[in-house]
């Protein structure tokens, strides 16, 4: 299961469409603060009182999932990301000094009712079009190579694939019209995930790039959705970044800094499982778990978290568990705080096994 690999292949998503260059949209920042919460581990649940608030337009820049390339005419205009959009842009803005109080202090941040829950039934919208994109079948279960990682120089292969299914975001790329067609197809069924996640890009990507001071890339990110259809479906263990790749082009470091998950699962039980557990974070045991409730955001940093989701099971298909998971950059590697000496100890099967690092293969050109 477990390998020494020190040459390295970029991973196949590296050059896909999803990871696409920036273009202007616009925040409207007129939103409802509905029931968001910023949480950690020792902090209860509580639902921020309601009231509307006008603030001004304002235009950011974001990495572009969705119909409009950055080279077309379009790019010169504002894409506005609706209600979904706003709402998140006003609550990563109200929140933004309790996500990074909570990033710094545990490593981790949750935030409840995120989009208002059944407020204004943004939460099922976004449930529902993944909904749709599974039925038409752009949901696959997720190859070996997407379910290999490296920790340090050693290569694991998990095998835990069943009854769990992955779709890729795209992003258009204007010379390959055949791309262009089926982001223009995932966009039409799934708009307000589209929309989402462009937003939670933008919106986050600002105070967290202030945090770190070199920034947090608009210009590049990777978005999946995943479905968990129970039969104990899971993720075993693993890490959103790996350092980087040894390429015959040369060292191509790994720039994946923050990972959020969105759930959006509106019959979700405890029993049911599905929880997302996080190691390596800030807690007395080193570890959380976070039930995956619907509206519910969890952010983590890429580089220095082992993450993994228990076994789901599920009675009916609308027990089925749905998530959106993105990866934000930062601009420069330098910010990247990788130590998989750290990470090892989280693996069973890496526990007995060497790990000097930096090895001379891997250094940095």
């Amino acid at each position: 299961r477990i390998q020494p690999q020190p040459q390295q292949t970029l991973p196949h998503w590296f050059g896909e469409p999803n990871l696409v260059a920036e273009r202007d949209f616009a925040v409207a920042a007129v939103a409802s603060r509905r029931g968001a919460a910023v949480l950690c581990a020792a902090v209860i649940s509580a639902t921020c009182s309601m009231r509307r608030r006008m603030q001004s337009r304002r235009t950011t820049r974001h990495a572009g999932f969705g119909p409009q390339a950055y080279e077309q005419k379009q790019r010169k205009e504002n894409i506005e990301t609706g209600e979904i959009g706003q709402r998140v842009g006003h609550v990563i803005t109200e929140e933004k000094n309790g996500i990074i109080a909570q990033l710094q202090q545990y490593g981790f941040c949750q935030i409840d009712g995120l989009l208002g829950g059944s407020v204004n039934g943004y939460p099922d919208q976004i449930r529902e079009q993944m909904k749709k994109l599974f039925d038409r079948g752009w949901f696959q279960q997720e190859s070996q190579q997407d379910a290999t990682f490296k920790v340090g120089e050693y290569h694991i292969t998990n095998t835990d694939t069943d009854h769990r299914f992955t779709s890729k975001m795209f992003g258009a790329q204007l010379e390959d019209a055949g791309q262009q067609k089926v982001v223009e197809t995932q966009f039409e069924v799934a708009p307000s995930v589209v929309n989402f996640t462009r937003a939670l890009i933008a919106s986050l990507a600002t105070p967290i790039g202030k945090m770190m001071g070199s920034g947090i890339s608009t210009n590049v990110a990777m978005a999946e959705m995943h479905a968990m259809c129970g039969e104990g479906a899971r993720f075993d263990r693993r890490v959103s970044n790996v350092f980087g790749w040894n390429t015959e082009r040369g060292f191509v470091e790994d720039k994946r800094k923050l990972t959020a998950f969105y759930f959006a699962n509106p019959t979700y039980r405890e029993e049911l499982g599905g929880h997302l557990q996080l190691e390596g974070v800030i807690t007395p045991t080193g570890a959380v778990s976070i039930a995956p409730l619907h509206d519910r955001l969890v952010l983590c940093w890429s580089d220095r978290t082992v993450w993994s989701m228990r076994p789901s099971y599920a009675n009916r298909i609308s027990e089925h568990q749905y998530a959106v998971l993105v990866h934000l950059m930062v601009n420069e590697a330098s910010e990247i705080k990788y130590n998989p000496v750290e990470l090892a100890r989280w693996f069973p099967e890496l526990r007995d096994q060497p790990m000097t690092w930096p090895p001379p293969n891997l250094i940095r050109a």
